[in-house]
């Protein structure tokens, strides 16, 4: 016994054991418990963001077309945009003529469609004026008139138109001439804007410095 008696007082009126001493849990400091608690939302945020990327994969539809690409149907409207334009073009060939003060303009011109193209009337544009319209044939400069009907262009083929002008002022140079061609294709009425010459700087004519 010890000298107070209080232990051996307990153990004979209880017949128990003696109690072993009880201590809290051994708790890190505040500091170290928040340390833990940020490293278990990082790894719970990364689980989910793996798991919702899965997710959005497997969901996800083939990948659209980026902006400005082209697709199928942008390549058949460019080729229906060319297929709609004027069947009838200006080709490289051009001709001049001088008779007196006259001058005659032709050029050549060609049908790009694919089917027959009956040629119609010229109709001289005079952005600057100093010409004046006389006459007009489906015929190379300097031939004769023949009075014939309008050609018959087939596909691909190629003819020629001249024009005749009075020329009223003392030199042509500068002055451009276009012209405005009318035709029928696939039974339709359709017209054509030609740019002829841009001036007549190159055109020889007589009376002039550089002619």
């Amino acid at each position: 016994m010890t000298g107070d008696g209080s232990q051996d007082d307990v153990v004979e009126q209880g017949g128990r054991l003696p109690s072993l001493p009880w201590r809290l849990p051994n708790w890190r400091s505040p500091r170290g418990a928040a340390a833990l608690l940020a490293v278990g939302l990082v790894a719970g945020l990364a689980v989910g963001y793996a798991a919702g990327d899965r997710h959005a994969s497997r969901s996800a539809g083939p990948p659209r077309p980026a902006a400005g690409s082209a697709s199928p149907g942008s390549s058949l409207a460019g080729q229906a945009l060319v297929a709609g334009g004027p069947a009838l073009t200006q080709a490289i060939g051009s001709c001049a003529a001088q008779n007196g003060r006259d001058l005659q303009l032709g050029v050549q011109v060609t049908n790009q469609s694919t089917a027959d193209v009956t040629l119609s009337l010229v109709h001289p544009v005079l952005p600057l004026g100093g010409l004046k319209w006389i006459s007009q044939q489906w015929a190379p400069c300097g031939t004769l008139p023949t009075g014939q009907d309008p050609a018959v262009l087939t596909p691909g083929a190629s003819t020629w138109f001249s024009v005749t002008f009075q020329v009223l002022v003392r030199c042509p140079g500068p002055l451009p001439v276009q012209f405005m061609v009318s035709y029928v294709v696939d039974g339709q009425q359709a017209s054509a804007s030609l740019p002829g010459f841009p001036d007549l700087g190159q055109v020889p004519y007589a009376g002039c410095a550089d002619g």
